[in-house]
């Protein structure tokens, strides 16, 4: 184990010798011809510009009128593919590999789209994932000071879990109790409305999505079918480079095993953030707290037994930018919570998590991960070339 740890180390050091400068996505600057650093910090990390680019709908502040022959010809497509190599203590290495067509950006003055899918290849097989994103948005105000969305979205979380630069997941994210498997790390499928007022500098949304019952909970009962209409909220403020924001997610969900095994079970999410910039040092975090009313359910207790749990945690992310090319990362996470499918005391989970972002050439980015986990969970890395075209 130790020896792969230093071969990653030392490949990951001799591509930061060959690195160059990264180029913006190809999707967008083929159309506005733009360096990635207008947009990105560390792509595919967004800088205030970048924010404000994509809260506009993929609209620059001052664009030329739409011509439809324009865009034809720099049709905003993109091609994502990564290779990632996994190390697991105690268990055998894996690979994956990953390739994600994307199709966005504005269609005149109203109308914005992005639209995305994917496969996963493994040793065994091949698997179409599912899109993370396919709406279509419509400003109703412009300046992106009144939207309204609707189809498969990522909901406007703080720092985006389905284009996140790092290799791991921000365990909060999918945090939960019991048996339940609603998070707000997963898109949904659903309508948001949302604007930005510029004296305040603000952003806000709410959306309105279906929730997520457990896998296969659909094939067992009917009342899974229902929309569960639950309430994603989010406001946050900037401040020069930074920025504060808060938000909450508020529904129900239907949890079930069988026909005549089911439960409701209300969900309550609270969280608050922080983006904060000091020279290079980009540190930026969640905190969250979570409730389930009714999450354990067994033949004992097919309604569940209505008792109440909760989890609380979340992660704080230092990114330090050390040249254009190369980006420093360190993350820790803390989630507080019941084990698995338990109603037993919260446990803390803990972890920690350097890391190594090198742009190589101009359309190649290679990024390396390591984890170090409490409670004997046993540590984790990845290495991951990732290629833009």
């Amino acid at each position: 184990m130790m020896m792969k740890r230093v071969v990653v180390l030392a490949v990951t050091g001799l591509a930061m010798v060959a690195a160059r400068p990264a180029q913006a996505i190809p999707a967008f600057a083929r159309r506005y011809q733009v360096e990635c650093h207008f947009c990105h910090d560390g792509y595919p990390k967004l800088n205030r510009m970048g924010e404000r680019f994509k809260e506009r709908g993929f609209r620059m502040e001052k664009e030329d009128a739409f011509e439809l022959d324009k865009w034809a010809r720099t049709v905003p497509v993109a091609v994502r593919g990564t290779y990632t190599h996994y190390f697991i203590e105690n268990f055998d290495d894996s690979d994956t590999g990953f390739i994600k067509g994307i199709s966005a950006g504005s269609l005149g003055r109203h109308v914005s789209y992005w639209v995305d899918d994917g496969l996963l290849i493994t040793k065994d097989e091949t698997t179409h994932s599912k899109p993370d994103n396919a709406w279509a948005r419509i400003e109703v105000v412009q300046g992106g000071k009144l939207y309204l969305k609707g189809g498969r979205l990522e909901m406007d979380l703080p720092f985006t879990q389905a284009r996140t630069p790092h290799l791991f997941p921000y365990d909060v994210y999918f945090a939960n109790t019991g048996s339940e498997r609603d998070t707000i790390g997963d898109f949904q499928d659903g309508v948001e409305v949302g604007g930005y007022v510029p004296q305040q500098d603000l952003h806000w949304s709410v959306a309105v999505v279906n929730g997520h019952d457990a896998p296969g909970a659909e094939d067992v009962n009917d009342r899974t079918e229902r929309f569960d209409a639950n309430v994603f909220l989010r406001l946050s403020k900037r401040i020069n480079r930074h920025r504060v924001g808060g938000f909450a997610y508020i529904g129900r969900n239907v949890l079930a095993q069988s026909a005549t095994i089911a439960a409701d079970d209300s969900l309550l999410r609270l969280g608050a953030d922080v983006n904060l910039w000091y020279r290079r040092l980009n540190v930026y975090g969640v905190g969250m707290y979570g409730r389930n009313s009714n999450s354990i359910l067994s033949a004992r207790s097919p309604s569940g037994t209505h008792q109440s749990l909760s989890y609380g945690g979340g992660f704080l992310q230092m990114d330090w930018h050390a040249r254009d090319i190369l980006v420093l990362t360190l993350r820790g996470n803390l989630v507080s919570r019941p084990p698995a499918g338990t109603a037993l005391d919260n446990v803390t989970f803990a972890s920690l998590f350097p890391g190594v972002q090198v742009f190589v050439l101009q359309r190649v980015k290679l990024a390396f991960e390591y984890g170090f986990n409490n409670r004997d969970l046993g540590d984790i890395g990845a290495v991951q070339v990732g290629l833009a075209f």
